[in-house]
């Protein structure tokens, strides 16, 4: 075990290092926010184009949205299907179907925000 006088030392030297280290400078507001994903001329990222896409193919006269949400960088996606097939079928069922046609897609996600119904 350390002694008073070693641990006083210690200490001194400790904040020393802290009041010697320089701070880091402040950086601009808009280098702490991502960038927002580049726009196709239809309005949807690339990432948002491929989900919607995905989803219409194989779910034929879906009404699809697809917004990323995460400030641009395509780890979070908001999604609103609205599909005939959906009827009938409890939420989890129909959360199921749409995880199953992205399951590649969600792999590379960080989060997803799932809405569905039946018309």
């Amino acid at each position: 075990m350390l002694s008073t006088p070693s641990l006083t030392a210690l200490r001194t030297t400790h904040r020393a290092a802290l009041v010697a280290r320089p701070l880091a400078a402040p950086r601009p507001l808009a280098r702490l926010i991502s960038a927002t994903a580049p726009r196709r001329a239809d309005g949807l990222s690339n990432g948002e184009k491929l989900l919607k896409d995905r989803l219409e193919q194989a779910l034929d006269g879906a009404k699809v949205q697809v917004q990323d949400v995460s400030g641009g960088c395509g780890s979070f996606y908001a999604i609103s299907v609205e599909h005939s097939s959906f009827k009938g079928l409890s939420m989890i069922k129909q959360h199921r179907v749409v995880n199953d046609l992205l399951k590649d897609e969600i792999k590379g996600m960080h989060g997803l925000q799932l809405k569905t119904k039946a018309p």
